[in-house]
């Protein structure tokens, strides 16, 4: 049985889970995602999607490796530059170049740097599955999220 919804009540019902804010990146461009999650721990996998016509998902996984950067609570601005089709949004932002030559992006909650495992073809998106292969933490730092169509922090009154 197929059920049509009203795009912007899928939307909303979508937008009703608190999601982190990630950008993913690769050897010369990246994006905002908040489709991120952990599939396995052995062996260490993630799975995240790319929207086909937002996106070209072919160039950005040529070289087989991308990195997810978990974005900060001071890093909304970032968050919204990678959700455009600016091609200077790399440039504008402070940056490394991982001994994989993808872009890591400075200031984050963390960053996982991946190898594509696999990649399947759903609809209008990617889903891709990458490996984990390495990866770094700031355990000083708080979460961007993302919650009904809006940037969200923790309260850390607890």
């Amino acid at each position: 049985m197929t059920v049509d919804f009203e795009e912007n009540i899928l939307k909303k019902a979508f937008g009703s889970f608190a999601t982190g804010v990630a950008v993913a990146t690769s050897h010369k461009s990246g994006f905002t995602i908040n489709s991120f999650a952990s599939l396995s721990l052995k062996p260490p996998l993630i799975i995240f999607n790319i929207y086909k016509s937002e996106t070209d998902h072919v160039d950005f996984l040529k070289n087989n490796s991308f990195v997810i950067n978990f974005l900060s609570n001071e890093q909304e601005e970032i968050s919204r530059l990678f959700a455009t089709k600016d091609p200077e949004k790399v440039s504008k932002t402070s940056h490394t170049i991982s001994s994989s030559n993808n872009i890591i992006l400075d200031n984050t909650l963390g960053h996982i740097e991946l190898s594509v495992y696999q990649q399947i073809d759903i609809a209008d998106h990617v889903l891709v599955i990458g490996k984990v292969e390495d990866l770094k933490i700031d355990d000083n730092r708080n979460p961007l999220i993302y919650y009904r169509s809006n940037y969200q922090t923790l309260n850390n009154d607890n």
